[in-house]
């Protein structure tokens, strides 16, 4: 299937100059020489960290129907609003279901998002399905456990939202132990509090917390406080959107790896490891 590239454009099939306008509207020119003659089907990868990437999408899918594709499919590394997937206070919006509302108004053929926060962004975009973190996980512990092996290691899930996600890929990549923990936050404030790990005596253990998105850190900051309090050895967090609003440095954390799903990383500190991202979105 062709392919417009968004994340990576020179492995683009179907090339194109994308700029913004003055007033910072978003804009593409697909150059038509480098499409067949048969247009029957393509597919759109790109990341969708703020709202000028949805308008982007939208707009490439528009240009694409105009050039005679019948089916266009959606790839999205990154799907902003997600984390929004219900009304946490009176007042707020419910910014996943007015997202999904937009791209749905476009039409496409399938969606596919890349580990979204909860299955709520599935059921509210249509004709679609989650790629699943399964891979990543599995291939930055083996990448960890290259530099650093370690006879014993755990999966670690942080909170209730990533427990089943959780159990899910350590049934896949054959993990035995899966230590469970706990925070509560103040949907009001945001400030993070109670955190507490369900297991006895970690003996030293590896512990890889995976979660779906790292954005300040509090959460891994305060479980790696308290796995340590539990005899955990390295401490490393596995998390597949790297946002890193306060920076790389998560006390209490020895590493991190990440993907390029949600920014690129012109520098990378020494603790992170960046995946491309690419090569889940692709099978």
């Amino acid at each position: 299937m062709l392919t417009l590239n968004l994340l990576e454009p020179a492995a683009s099939a179907i090339a194109f100059e994308r700029f913004l306008f003055p007033d910072g509207q978003p804009h593409i020119t697909i150059k038509t020489e480098s499409l067949p003659d048969h247009r029957e089907s393509c597919r759109i990868i790109t990341r969708m960290a703020n709202a000028n990437d949805v308008l982007l999408a939208l707009l490439v899918h528009q240009t694409l129907s105009t050039l005679g594709f019948e089916r266009i499919e959606l790839v999205i590394s990154y799907l902003t609003g997600a984390r929004m997937d219900r009304v946490m206070t009176n007042g707020e919006p419910f910014s996943l279901k007015v997202i999904a509302g937009i791209i749905n108004m476009a039409g496409f053929h399938k969606v596919a998002v890349f580990d979204p926060h909860s299955n709520v962004s599935t059921a509210l975009l249509n004709r679609s399905h989650a790629i699943d973190n399964t891979r990543f996980v599995s291939d930055a512990i083996q990448n960890d456990q290259a530099r650093f092996p370690a006879g014993n290691w755990c999966l670690v899930s942080p909170d209730a939202g990533a427990l089943k996600k959780v159990h899910d890929v350590a049934q896949v990549i054959g993990a035995g132990h899966v230590v469970e923990c706990l925070k509560t936050r103040d949907v009001k404030t945001g400030k993070l509090s109670g955190f507490k790990v369900f297991d006895g005596d970690l003996a030293g253990k590896t512990c890889y917390i995976a979660d779906d998105i790292c954005d300040g850190g509090g959460t891994f900051i305060g479980i790696a406080g308290q796995l340590r309090k539990h005899n955990a050895g390295r401490v490393v967090l596995i998390v597949s959107h790297g946002i890193f609003s306060k920076g790389f440095s998560l006390a209490g954390i020895d590493a991190i790896y990440t993907t390029d799903s949600f920014r690129t990383f012109d520098s990378v500190h020494d603790s992170l490891t960046v995946l491309p991202v690419m090569t889940y979105l692709t099978r």
